[in-house]
């Protein structure tokens, strides 16, 4: 996804519709976005992302492939379709408020080429560079689709690959024996609906549906909370934030827990440098990814 942020002010209204202000702009900010912005994340933090993914040949296309050359992040594994709309997220500000989103994407047309694309892609990834992970970053846009999630979890497990995953609301049953399941709380409660009330009691039922080895779910300002199947914790933050972006949080998160579990980490280690990755990047404005310097000290 290409992540825009367009800044405006405007000192009259449109002449043709009552009370509609016309804007003016000021400045535009691009971004990585996406599964392209939990890459950045995890160059930041000086790993090599192999980047995955699906965008067409339009405008936005060529703004991402700049900032992924910017960053030195490949994109000799992004599918490029002509049939597809790359994914674009503008936000517009006025007087620096946010006012609304423009949104623009399409579903594609051709599927089974598509999936055909993306699992050559990751099958080339794995067998070219030997990586010690795989991160399934869920946006439910169609390119983790109920076709493609369980042949890429078996291809992953061959090869003897960590699977994490920050799963959606459409085909997160499909996760399963996964080494990290990273919900948040809404999309956590969501799959445990009609499940007892509480968050433990949530997480062993989620268990024994997907059979996950680690669960963290992110609370947004009261922390997350962990899972091993064996005993919970809640870890809290340690300072709130007054007004939290939460753009991106959620993309530093799954990057730096993945990192820290390819490192060996304890869930509650991993959980709690998640946490900080989180509380790091809400404090930056639009989508910024945390670095290792932020994150070491």
């Amino acid at each position: 996804m290409l992540d825009e942020f367009t800044y405006t002010s405007s000192v009259r209204n449109s002449p043709e519709y009552k009370d509609v202000p016309i804007l003016n702009i000021l400045e535009k900010k691009q971004y990585p976005g996406g599964a392209a912005n939990v890459a950045l994340n995890i160059k930041k933090l000086k790993a090599i992302p192999y980047l995955v993914g699906v965008i067409g040949e339009d405008d936005a296309s060529k703004v991402m492939h700049e900032l992924l050359h910017r960053e030195d992040i490949t994109n000799l594994y992004i599918h490029t379709s002509p049939r597809q709309k790359t994914i674009r997220k503008t936000r517009i500000f006025q007087d620096r408020k946010p006012v609304f989103r423009i949104d623009v994407e399409a579903p594609s047309e051709y599927e089974p080429l598509q999936n055909h694309f993306v699992l050559k892609h990751i099958t080339d990834a794995i067998n070219n560079h030997k990586p010690h992970a795989i991160i399934l970053q869920d946006y439910n846009k169609g390119v983790l689709n109920a076709t493609v999630i369980p042949e890429i979890i078996a291809l992953a497990k061959r090869h003897n690959m960590l699977i994490c995953v920050d799963p959606k609301f459409d085909n997160w049953e499909l996760y399963k024996e996964v080494d990290l399941f990273k919900p948040n709380l809404k999309e956590f409660e969501f799959m445990c609906k009609g499940e007892p009330q509480t968050l433990e009691e949530k997480a062993k039922a989620l268990l024994d549906k997907i059979k996950f080895k680690n669960l963290l779910v992110t609370l947004g300002a009261d922390g997350n909370f962990i899972y091993d199947g064996k005993k919970t914790k809640h870890l809290n933050l340690k300072s709130q934030i007054q007004h939290p972006d939460v753009c991106g949080a959620g993309d530093a998160v799954i990057a730096a827990a993945s990192l820290a579990m390819v490192c060996s980490f304890s869930l509650e280690e991993t959980a709690d440098l998640a946490n900080k990755a989180g509380f790091i990047v809400c404090r930056k404005e639009n989508v910024q990814p945390v670095t290792f310097e932020e994150l070491s000290m």
